[in-house]
């Protein structure tokens, strides 16, 4: 006799063994995230290796390695076939800190192109701009750059200004009208979020041109003149206007400050100048009535010498100084083993229990600037002290604080 068997007794073994193997697996992992902690960790690594790697952090660890072509080149890729529009945009603006990163501006241009006509309705639009106008900038596209950066300022809301406004300083300034420049650079850095990187970029472009316009003999809003009269010299004319000789001799050219001449006329640009010594981030500023003229980077003291907080005023500054260290010979004006450098601007405690033995000092050790080394003085770069020197008077407010609180310094609100 045959007999016959149906399909579906037939599958019935083959369906409990499945179900079976689905009960172990939630068993084990239940058991593996409550009761075995071994068990835990090995299945989170099986669930980790088991996930793919995105493309972008595929790139970014390229990045990390100095792989940036293999970075470019899978990047480039992925954005031909990439149909989700988060994920594009994510890669775009990878690609585009590369090509940023290697100056290859041609490659720029168009992906700002694309990203500004796929995400064209982004909060973040003020800023693509911003960098598309860079991109057309740096291809020597100032017009195209231009209209790029009115735009923005006519479109944009305020905090979000800054960068044009910088990028229309760059233009102003390659068309050497510095003062305009200036006035950019100031708009930029008051718009800007405090301590961000287009903050500090405008930061660093004020200064720049702030010190230039100091020095130059080009005439400024600000500038004052003064015709010598019969008995001057530079001291007096210094103490007369409460300028420095420096900055007289660096703003009219004088090669020789023993020849000068009745009815001489010469620039000066008076200004009522403070130092603020900033502990946490080891900067000084030199502030101005609109707010920081210029930043610097200064070496402070190390712990146990911390650079002192509190209030004082520049003294008796002194050119080429010698050094006199605690128990050890005075050292010479020159000598590798002068730690004062080439400048020395005393600061003279204008509050009680402040120490009496600090200054403004140069340096032979460049490598401390920004680091917390000194027995307590602010070191700089020499170059940077000796343009310190011959901006500040004597009797310059000084204060050294752990953080400046900005609201109160903004140029102009």
């Amino acid at each position: 006799m045959v007999t016959h068997y149906s399909s579906h007794r037939r599958d019935e073994p083959r369906l409990s063994r499945t179900i079976m193997r689905l009960v172990v697996v939630f068993v084990l992992a239940f058991a593996a995230f409550k009761g075995y902690p071994h068990l835990k960790a090995k299945w989170v690594v099986w669930t980790a290796e088991e996930a793919p790697v995105s493309v972008a952090e595929r790139a970014r660890k390229h990045v990390e390695s100095g792989e940036l072509e293999m970075a470019a080149s899978m990047l480039d890729a992925a954005l031909a076939e990439e149909q989700d529009p988060n994920t594009r945009r994510d890669m775009l603006l990878q690609r585009i800190a590369l090509a940023r990163k290697a100056e290859t501006w041609l490659i720029a241009l168009p992906l700002y192109e694309r990203l500004l006509s796929e995400f064209s309705s982004d909060l973040d639009r003020p800023e693509y701009v911003a960098g598309y106008g860079e991109a057309l900038e740096m291809g020597e596209r100032f017009e195209e750059a231009r209209k790029q950066y009115e735009g923005l300022l006519n479109s944009a809301p305020t905090g979000m200004r800054a960068a044009a406004l910088i990028g229309l300083g760059r233009i102003a300034e390659r068309e050497d009208r510095l003062v305009a420049a200036r006035e950019y650079y100031r708009r930029g850095l008051d718009d800007a979020e405090i301590n961000s990187a287009v903050w500090n970029q405008a930061l660093d472009a004020i200064g720049e041109l702030n010190v230039t316009l100091a020095f130059s003999q080009m005439e400024t809003p600000e500038s004052k003149y003064y015709t010598i009269e019969s008995g001057d010299n530079l001291i007096a004319i210094g103490v007369k206007l409460n300028t420095t000789q420096g900055l007289l001799i660096r703003a009219n050219g004088i090669a020789d400050p023993s020849k000068l001449h009745l009815g001489q006329r010469l620039k000066y640009t008076p200004k009522d100048f403070r130092i603020l010594i900033e502990r946490s981030t080891c900067r000084i500023f030199l502030m101005d009535s609109q707010g920081p003229f210029k930043r610097y980077y200064t070496g402070l003291g190390m712990p146990g010498h911390e650079t002192t907080l509190g209030t004082y005023t520049v003294g008796s500054k002194q050119k080429d100084p010698t050094w006199f260290p605690a128990n050890r010979p005075s050292v010479p004006p020159g000598d590798p083993a002068n730690e004062l450098g080439s400048r020395w601007i005393p600061m003279v405690p204008a509050e009680e229990g402040l120490p009496s033995d600090l200054g403004i000092h140069g340096t032979v050790a460049p490598e401390s600037i920004g680091l917390y080394m000194s027995h307590g003085c602010p070191r700089m770069l020499n170059g940077e002290v000796e343009e310190l020197y011959d901006l500040v008077v004597r009797s310059t407010p000084v204060e050294v604080v752990d953080t400046v609180q900005w609201a109160a310094y903004r140029s102009r609100e």
